[in-house]
């Protein structure tokens, strides 16, 4: 779901204070993975012929970063460029998470300048081998030298940066650091998932099949952390619907403010709440719905579900059906396995995506598969988040 970079100089074992960083790493690393959050290591994730700048850049993406700053970080090249890619990011204060270890120093006056004059030497050797046009051209060579250039120029403000910015010291108060990063990307996730919308559609009749019925009631109480949209139909809509503003009820939220039902012009939503907007009858009953989600789950479904999926892969609408509902949602799940977008749906492989084949023959079932289901709504709209931001 949310990705945690954890970004520091790592080849460094053969020291005492290359091996306690690496154990202080690790330590972070296990507390993280201990509460299943999704964590991204360069000494893990770099595979043989994986671009080194292509990850770095990918940090400077990821939703949350922890910066492990050391003196050899500082005057490394790599960890340099890594941190100016994430402070591109224009919310890049609240996305960083600065370890600052005691051989950085940066607190002293003395100390920031040796680090300035660092990379002034940096960028004079540089000029003495190339010339004093240091990035022209397109080769290797003027890569490295306008990396160092744009080091050399914002080191001062990335140190100014780290100083200023609040921090929790894990080697003096571990539990604490995490305790602090954890309830931050927490926050962030709520209001997140309070602004994104989630059209659900399904089989519109009051007599539902008992896994349909399990499917839609479970669904409608874990999704209350996102807004909904529907048809405003009978079956699925309704009690999704009911099901969700009872949970909204529990906590304190308006549904007016959550709950959007879409209907043709001269009918009524069967479920009696939330906001109600009419459309002209006929494919625009989809698309209006559509235009305003940001991704849609299907439940069943007999004809109107699987067009309902044929629009949103139109309108660019990632899809998740439970295909244990049968019916359309079996229907679309075959048709995406031969057809896979990648692109749509972010880091959900097909073979994480097969997972959602389980069998329901009880509610305690139909609640692991829509856990499932949530999850790679999580895993979809985080990624979204990601690299748009």
């Amino acid at each position: 779901m949310n990705q945690i970079y954890i970004s520091y100089a790592w080849k460094d074992n053969k020291t005492d204070q290359g091996r306690q960083r690496e154990a202080l790493v690790d330590k972070i690393c296990d507390a993280l993975l201990a509460q299943r959050y999704n964590l991204i290591r360069d000494r893990n994730h770099l595979t043989l012929g994986q671009s080194i700048e292509n990850f770095m850049r990918e940090i400077g993406r990821g939703n949350y970063v922890i910066l492990v700053i050391s003196d050899k970080y500082l005057r490394s090249e790599y960890c340099m460029f890594e941190a100016l890619e994430v402070m591109k990011r224009k919310d890049y204060q609240q996305r960083i998470f600065p370890v600052v270890l005691s051989d950085a120093n940066i607190y002293s006056r003395e100390g920031q300048v040796a680090y300035s004059h660092y990379w002034q030497q940096q960028t004079e050797k540089l000029s003495a081998l190339m010339g004093p046009d240091l990035s022209d051209g397109y080769s290797a060579m003027a890569d490295v030298a306008q990396k160092i250039l744009d080091i050399s120029d914002q080191v001062d403000d990335f140190i100014q940066f780290i100083k200023d910015k609040l921090s929790i010291d894990p080697t003096q108060n571990f539990d604490t650091f995490i305790t602090h990063l954890t309830n931050q990307i927490k926050d962030d996730s709520r209001q997140l998932r309070s602004t994104k919308t989630i059209l659900v559609a399904g089989t519109g009749s009051f007599q539902l099949p008992d896994e349909i019925n399990w499917c839609a009631q479970k669904l409608g109480q874990k999704i209350a952390a996102y807004s909904l949209m529907t048809g405003g139909w009978e079956g699925v809509d309704y009690v999704v619907a009911e099901a969700f503003a009872q949970q909204l009820s529990q906590d304190d939220s308006r549904l007016s403010d959550r709950l959007t039902q879409i209907v043709p012009q001269g009918k009524q939503p069967v479920f009696k709440g939330g906001t109600v907007e009419y459309t002209e009858p006929g494919v625009n009953e989809w698309l209006d719905c559509l235009r305003r989600s940001d991704l849609v789950i299907l439940i069943g479904g007999v004809g109107g579900t699987y067009e309902t999926y044929q629009y949103a892969m139109q309108e660019n609408v990632p899809v998740i059906p439970i295909v244990c509902t049968n019916g359309d949602a079996k229907r679309v799940f075959d048709h995406m396995l031969n057809h896979w977008d990648s692109q749509l749906m972010g880091r959900i492989s097909p073979e994480k995506f097969k997972s959602l084949n389980q069998y329901i023959n009880n509610p305690e079932t139909a609640d692991d598969v829509v856990n499932d289901v949530i999850e790679m709504v999580d895993e979809i709209i985080f990624s979204k988040t990601m690299l748009t931001s």
